[in-house]
């Protein structure tokens, strides 16, 4: 059972194609994709994240986030 911000985060980013590393996105853009208060949205790529169902990629200073499974 997961919260309604989590299945929303998720439907966008997977709708937006966000589905391998090299399409990853910024925080920013999911938050935009999702329109989700940024700090809903941070918790649900946390807990996406925790679920193993969302990866985090790091590049320089930035982090960006990308679906490792297409499923909740």
């Amino acid at each position: 059972m997961v919260s309604p911000q989590v299945e929303k985060l998720f439907n966008s980013m997977k709708n937006g194609g966000i589905i391998s590393e090299d399409k990853a996105v910024s925080a920013e853009k999911a938050t935009s994709m999702s329109k989700l208060p940024k700090a809903q949205c941070m918790n649900a790529l946390a807990e996406l994240e925790k679920m193993g169902v969302a990866k985090k990629r790091k590049n320089n200073n930035a982090v960006a986030y990308y679906l490792a499974k297409t499923s909740l």
